[in-house]
């Protein structure tokens, strides 16, 4: 028990940078950590920090011992988070971080049916570190690279291309993606790279070249240029529904289009999901699936 003792003052030493940080969070004496790291340095045989008068680092041993140990302890806290998990209920904050378009079109309608814990959400469309921002849970789309994280797969994207009547009464509408070349095309950029958004189309259409009209970074304000008759956008089938229903764009191309990408939600892989965790998850997967426009074609978008 001493030595998991030390394990454990050692891994607070790490994590909070400074003795007296990792004394408050585990409830001892600065000193008491200090021995603690003192006695696991001394049966080790090596030196797990360098110290100065204001502050500690990893030593190449300690940075080794680090990933080891706090893995153990991450298993510790699993093993007893899934034996009581039956009898928990879903409580505390929980950190979320989505897109703005899919916080905006599917996030938000269904948040107010949703009351089982604290949601602090963040909108973003940059690529970020949900382990080093200290997030539960994020939406993200595309492959997942990051081998800390899991997922869990919501859906492929379907898209449509777009228009306002003014627009294609203006300029008519185009019957191949090659007549696209002929119109003006609103483009997304990511705001991550500042890459264009590609236009899916079934082969072998596939590398059209299409000219730029208006480009941005949000999908919202492509949707309202389209709208404005600005020009012809490729957007996603839950952005385009509810105004091609309206009758204030116009899909074409339909039977041109293909899925591109996919969503997910995405969590650190070192726990297992907590209540508040799959809560959430389980809620936003039932609420996606059931609606007809969230990850297929629509039916009045088909033709």
């Amino acid at each position: 028990m001493e030595s998991l003792a030390s394990v454990v003052a050692f891994v607070h030493a790490v994590e909070q940078q400074s003795y007296v940080a990792a004394a408050r969070v585990a409830g001892v004496s600065p000193s008491a950590i200090g021995k603690a790291v003192a006695r696991l340095e001394s049966r080790l045989g090596v030196r797990l920090f360098n110290r100065t008068t204001r502050s500690i680092s990893l030593t190449e041993e300690g940075a080794v011992l680090y990933e080891r140990y706090k893995r153990i302890i991450d298993d510790m806290d699993d093993a007893e988070a899934t034996i009581s998990r039956s009898r928990e209920r879903p409580r505390g904050r929980l950190r979320v971080s989505v897109p703005h378009i899919v916080g905006h079109h599917l996030l938000m309608p269904i948040l107010p049916i949703f009351a089982e814990i604290e949601l602090d959400i963040d909108f973003e469309d940059k690529m970020i570190d949900l382990v080093a921002e200290g997030l539960d849970v994020v939406v993200r789309s595309g492959e997942l690279a990051d081998a800390r994280l899991i997922a869990r797969h919501l859906g492929d994207q379907h898209f449509v291309v777009c228009g306002s009547p003014d627009y294609f009464n203006r300029h008519g509408q185009p019957e191949t993606p090659d007549d696209l070349s002929q119109h003006a095309c609103i483009h997304f950029k990511y705001p991550s790279s500042g890459r264009l958004a590609p236009w899916a189309f079934r082969s072998p259409y596939d590398r059209v070249i299409f000219p730029r009209s208006l480009t941005f970074n949000n999908t919202d304000a492509g949707l309202r240029a389209a709208r404005d008759g600005l020009g012809i956008a490729h957007l996603p089938v839950y952005v385009a529904e509810p105004p091609t229903r309206t009758g204030s764009l116009v899909p074409v191309l339909t039977s041109f289009m293909v899925p591109y990408g996919s969503l997910s939600l995405v969590w650190p892989s070192n726990r297992q999901l907590s209540p508040k965790v799959r809560a959430f998850v389980d809620f936003v997967v039932a609420n996606f699936a059931a609606r007809p426009d969230a990850f297929r074609p629509a039916p009045s978008l088909s033709r």
